[in-house]
């Protein structure tokens, strides 16, 4: 239960202390200039200093979200009352970093960040990169790797309160442990090579590692926006992830789009000793005023044994379609990163949107594990696939630049899950059920 880390007090004054600079940075504006190298200092979303000479630069700037989820169903599993209406409030982000250039062709970044889901406070960004072979620019250290459409735009600025849960299934989307990532781009266009050591587990916990060795995995993305004119774009992409699997476990899991105190997960697959783990991504957009339309299909394959050397595969397919409008504005892009980014207006700004996903698990019996995610929650037939989907709806205000709310609403639903089964919880049995709803409301302030 998330609320219940030693670091709350902590992360209480981390929270207050990053709004009182936000808001403090945001109470002035102007120029100040020195008798050396003139610089400037902006104070409008943030606090930036650089000279004007742009040799040297650093800005601070941080996030910080809160969220209300009220859901039921198959994701309200573990709860005192399982499958019942269940109501969680839990800081999803919280995030303050600084991130500069030096001697012009140097770049740098440090973030210390608060994730509720993964292993609390903990500085998830430290890296260097050089941009003076002009051809190419390196990153070297522990960053986030633009991966997916939804996956390479921010958290502040992606359309639903949470990313399609196909991510969930995803390996290539995760934070670098430790990686070299090399970079060409122009104004439509860009080419990434990436090859990185991850953490024993992903946020997720879809693979581990055995041993003394490290889990290295190999990226690329290729994106191009053949029509970009201002903010209207027609984007493409291509991601390709190999997880370089040395007999390591293999899992696909997700949340299904729904958050909670309790973190519930399902299981779909669990490959014991996998010899392979690879996956590709196609990514396409368009946004033409404040219509937009965006679409995502991957497929991911997982070979391997079970501890005991029986054959353990497991082949992934899903996609995600949405279609959203904004209300005199529209989304930015940056056609170097191919990436949306923050609305052209934030100043009671609104947005709505519709999105469906589906994915599909495709488990030998082998690879199914005895339960999804809790006792007594079992496939109807290991002969037959998973199919998880889900219908989101929501609206998005943006009060101001600083300042976004955000309503979703989730139907969700998992094909081949047993619902003539029941669990018992404090004496009691409940039925299983393979669906359900959730309603998640989000505060979020940026600077």
């Amino acid at each position: 239960m998330i609320r219940k880390h030693s670091f709350r007090g902590v992360m209480a004054g981390f929270a207050t202390s990053a709004l009182a600079l936000a808001v403090s940075a945001q109470a002035f504006a102007g120029t100040v200039t020195t008798d050396g190298t003139d610089l400037v200092i902006k104070t409008k979303g943030g606090l930036e200093v650089a000279t004007t000479d742009k040799e040297f630069s650093f800005k601070l700037g941080g996030k910080l979200q809160w969220d209300a989820t009220n859901f039921d169903g198959l994701m309200a599993a573990r709860q005192n009352e399982p499958f019942d209406d269940t109501f969680n409030t839990y800081i999803r982000r919280g995030e303050i970093g600084l991130e500069g250039v030096a001697y012009k062709d140097w770049g740098w970044g440090v973030r210390l960040s608060y994730d509720g889901f993964a292993d609390g406070t903990d500085v998830d960004r430290a890296y260097v990169t050089y941009t003076g072979l002009e051809v190419v620019d390196v990153t070297i250290g522990r960053f986030g790797v633009d991966y997916g459409l939804e996956g390479t735009t921010s958290s502040s600025w992606i359309t639903a309160i949470e990313r399609p849960f196909m991510y969930d299934f995803l390996h290539g989307d995760e934070d670098a442990q430790f990686g070299v990532n090399v970079k060409h781009s122009g104004d439509n266009y860009g080419l990434m090579a990436q090859v990185a050591t991850y953490d024993e587990s992903d946020n997720n916990n879809n693979y581990e590692t055995d041993g003394n060795d490290e889990l290295f995995g190999y990226t690329l993305r290729a994106h191009w926006a053949p029509y970009l004119n201002g903010t209207d774009v027609v984007h493409l992409a291509a991601n390709y992830h190999d997880s370089s699997s040395d007999d390591d476990r293999a899992r696909a899991r997700t949340r299904m789009g729904i958050r909670s105190d309790d973190d519930m997960r399902l299981t779909f697959a669990d490959v014991d000793v996998a010899d392979k783990d690879s996956e590709w991504l196609l990514e396409s957009g368009v946004q033409f005023g404040g219509l937009r339309a965006q679409a995502e299909y991957f497929q991911r394959s997982i070979s391997g044994e079970t501890d005991l050397g029986a054959d353990s595969d497991a082949d992934l397919s899903g996609y995600t379609a949405q279609v959203s409008y904004m209300f005199g504005a529209a989304r930015g892009y940056k056609g170097s990163d191919g990436k949306w980014d923050k609305p052209t207006d934030m100043k009671g700004t609104w947005e709505v949107f519709a999105r469906y996903e589906n994915t599909e698990v495709d488990s030998d019996a082998n690879a199914i594990p005895s339960n999804l995610g809790l006792t007594g929650i079992v496939a109807a037939d290991t002969s037959d696939e998973f199919e998880a989907s889900a219908m989101v709806v929501g609206v998005n205000y943006f009060a101001t630049p600083a300042v976004r709310m955000s309503l979703n609403y989730v139907d969700y639903e998992v094909d081949n899950v047993n619902t003539s089964a029941s669990l018992t919880k404090n004496g009691k049995t409940y039925k299983v059920e393979d669906d359900g709803q959730a309603i998640v409301g989000r505060l979020q302030y940026v600077f």
